[in-house]
């Protein structure tokens, strides 16, 4: 795969997270429970996941499930809150803002990771223009907070 179709990957993945925020909150004013919204829309990927798992041949993969780490178990618990969180904050700020906001979690977080080398990867030096980029992202959540 060329770099280009691996930067697309997430590009359509970030596009569906943010059309899945207005979905997922339509469905808790229909059944009138966030966490109910959220288990259904984690039940929909488990089953599309399972179906996947089965047409590759990948089903053995689960076969080690609890013989790892807690921390290898906790991107459900992301997951799960992130999910929570967009269908609760989309309709009261707006789609854009929820995702600005989220956007500056991610990459304020991933600054730090970055930083500090978290979770194995590499060290980065978090440089001015870095800094920069984060303080960026912080304003223009505050102006478009301030606009809606």
């Amino acid at each position: 795969m060329t770099r280009l179709l691996y930067a697309l990957l997430p590009l359509v993945g970030g596009a569906m997270i943010a059309a899945q925020a207005p979905v997922n909150a339509r469905l808790r004013t229909v059944l009138g429970s966030q966490f109910g919204s959220a288990v259904i829309s984690f039940v929909v990927g488990l089953v599309l996941l399972l179906g996947a798992l089965v047409v590759t041949g990948q089903a053995g993969a689960l076969s080690g499930v609890g013989n790892r780490p807690w921390r290898a178990y906790l991107g459900g618990l992301f997951g799960a809150v992130f999910v929570v969180a967009t269908l609760v904050a989309s309709p009261r700020i707006g789609v854009t803002s929820t995702f600005v906001a989220a956007i500056a979690g991610q990459i304020i977080l991933a600054a730090l990771i970055d930083r500090f080398g978290w979770f194995g990867v590499s060290a980065i030096a978090l440089s001015w223009e870095r800094v920069l980029a984060l303080g960026l992202i912080l304003v223009s959540l505050v102006l478009l907070l301030r606009s809606g």
